[in-house]
């Protein structure tokens, strides 16, 4: 999925959009064991309430592809062969209303979701009437050609509020609050099936994780048959040694400068035009190095390079741009220049010894003393 189809889902959990036909859920405790179930609609539910429960789910569609958001492709092998797929289908294809069949997904989480604390596993079911678009690329509501049924899980630690004083109205007077359990942010979650090029794909599902400690092999693993995809750090880095394979011996400071500004005018050509799109192809990348003036010596090892370090990996620019700094470290130094002004720096030779020439603009302070 991209972060367009990944906003155009985000965007239905809303008090105004939601068409939610079902929530189930979990209440786990440290020990592992079910505290309780629950299900039902939304329909009872306050604004309050309502509100509360859609931002858990949006929580679950944030994030950038690689950072947060991970797209799983489900094995052939694991589909035709695997009750953990079976289990998901049967989910889907039920609204979660087959009780048995939750029963079995929870003990699924339970035994494979790596927490020390309390959680619950929520779930909401979903169909969503995909609208069409005309040529022009213009949202048709009224012209739905295919509906995408999927559901979203949402796992969250459940910790204990802290303690204070509250204004109360009736009284004029600040009194206690008791502590209770409370549902916090997502740590993991995921969508099945997918939602690639606006359709449904069935091959594939959509994971968040909250933070690195979140990334759930295990879960990953036991219910879709899958390795973990490449995290985001892991493309920066497998990016880096691409391009030091490419440019051997004669890579300078000069050439990741050059990359960083064509990636930039990347970005904001994506930014700026919605039908592009932010996930970079093979062809996309290459392209890229010969446009920071890669020479056609050097692309010649650009294929073997590319398949060696990411093979079939999605790579999407956020991966490996960084639209905030440029940096510059070495053992005792480190420089961050804003992303959009590298012309403030260059790189050359000073007696034998590669140095990083700034230009400093306007008011200079050093160690806090303004110069």
């Amino acid at each position: 999925m991209t972060i367009k189809d990944i906003r155009e889902i985000k965007k239905l959990y809303t008090k105004e959009r939601c068409s939610v036909s079902r929530l189930c859920g979990c209440y786990v405790n440290a020990e592992k064991e079910k505290v309780a179930t629950f299900s039902g609609s939304l329909l009872g539910l306050s604004d309050s309430e309502l509100l509360k429960y859609m931002e858990i789910f949006k929580k679950c569609l944030s994030g950038g592809i690689g950072k947060n958001l991970f797209n799983i492709d489900i094995p052939l092998k694991f589909e035709t062969e695997d009750d953990g797929y079976k289990m998901l289908s049967a989910m889907r294809s039920s609204g979660l209303r087959n009780e048995e069949v939750m029963d079995v997904f929870y003990d699924q989480i339970i035994e494979n979701f790596h927490h020390t604390s309390n959680y619950m596993i929520l779930t909401a079911a979903d169909t969503y009437d995909i609208p069409g678009k005309s040529r022009l690329g213009d949202t048709m509501d009224d012209a739905s050609e295919e509906s995408f049924t999927y559901f979203l899980c949402a796992i969250c630690p459940v910790e204990l509020g802290k303690p204070g004083l509250k204004f109360s109205s009736d009284d004029g007077w600040f009194t206690a609050i008791d502590r209770d359990w409370i549902a916090e942010k997502p740590l993991a979650g995921f969508m099945f099936p997918a939602f690639n090029d606006r359709s449904t794909d069935i091959h594939a599902a959509l994971f968040y994780a909250g933070s690195a400690d979140a990334l759930q092999f295990d879960l990953i693993d036991h219910l879709f048959g899958s390795d973990l995809p490449m995290t985001s750090a892991d493309k920066k880095e497998a990016f880096g040694e691409l391009v030091s394979e490419i440019y051997g011996d004669e890579f300078t400071p000069e050439d990741v400068k050059n990359i960083h500004e064509t990636l930039a005018m990347e970005a904001e050509a994506i930014k700026n035009e919605p039908s592009l799109d932010d996930t970079l192809s093979r062809s996309h990348v290459r392209s890229i190095l010969e446009k920071s003036g890669a020479t056609d010596e050097q692309m010649d090892r650009f294929e073997d390079s590319f398949d060696a370090v990411f093979g079939d990996t999605e790579l999407a620019i956020d991966n490996i741009y960084n639209k905030r700094n440029f940096e510059v470290k070495s053992d005792s130094v480190k420089l961050n220049i804003s992303a959009d002004r590298t012309d403030l720096i260059r790189f050359e030779k000073i007696n034998g010894t590669m140095c990083a020439v700034v230009e400093l603009e306007g008011e200079v302070e050093v160690n806090g003393v303004r110069i």
